[in-house]
């Protein structure tokens, strides 16, 4: 169905641009368009090799611990592995949370598999790409941008938004809900939104129900909404 689904867009953009309207495609990033388990990865070996005289296996958990282990936080990725000791683990928050909101290891990212061609289709057939993501104004976005560019998703080259929250402190869906009416500024028309978290999609697909809206099964919040019925559901953008 995933494939199905993202043929249908790029239809549906094509369809759009040719009856003279703006098409629109939302994307938000992280868990998205990106996987963030190699910047947590990368975070947690730094940590375990700063930090292997403090526990009697660290080193040993460093040498096996992969990108298949990283779930939704590493300190209980950690604690998967046998490590209990509360005040490691409380360091290593501490640790985490230095590093992953900054411009420095977005770079670790990697794109969801054919997400940078799916995107570069739905632009070359007119779509205006509106990059929405919750990474924050002052910390992310030359990391933000560097992604992109060296990831080959399209960004100088017209029709491309980046939308980033104006402050690190500011809630997410909150700042997704105020988003929907700078989307609606643009006076196109919605033909697709894609996000990982399903309270968001769920909130597009009440925004924009005449559009489709992609729900990435990757990594989402724990306390998650459940996901409306009018989700598709993909785990990459391949078509296949």
């Amino acid at each position: 169905m995933g494939s199905q689904a993202l043929r249908g867009i790029l239809t549906s953009v094509e369809a759009t641009a040719k009856k003279g309207r703006l098409p629109i495609c939302v994307f938000d990033l992280d868990s998205t368009l990106f996987s963030t388990a190699p910047r947590n990865l990368a975070i947690l070996q730094e940590f375990i090799e700063e930090h292997r005289g403090a526990h009697p296996h660290l080193s040993d958990i460093g040498k096996r611990i992969g990108l298949e282990d990283m779930g939704w936080n590493v300190y209980q990725d950690l604690q998967r592995f046998g490590v209990e000791d509360a005040r490691l683990l409380e360091r290593l928050k501490g640790f985490w949370f230095e590093r992953f909101f900054t411009d420095d290891y977005l770079s670790h990212d990697t794109p969801v598999p054919g997400a940078a061609e799916f995107v570069l289709a739905c632009h070359a057939k007119g779509a205006l790409i509106y990059y929405l993501t919750g990474r924050h104004v002052g910390g992310m976005e030359i990391g933000t941008v560097r992604s992109l560019k060296s990831r080959g998703f399209p960004f100088w080259r017209g029709r491309c938004v980046l939308h980033l929250k104006p402050s690190f402190e500011m809630n997410d869906r909150a700042f997704k809900d105020d988003a929907v009416s700078d989307i609606r500024s643009y006076n196109g028309e919605v033909v697709a939104t894609f996000e990982n978290e399903p309270g968001n999609a769920n909130m597009f697909s009440r925004a924009f129900p005449q559009a489709m809206h992609v729900l990435l099964t990757t990594i989402a919040s724990p306390e998650a909404e459940k996901p409306s019925a009018q989700l598709v559901l993909t785990d990459d953008f391949q078509l296949r």
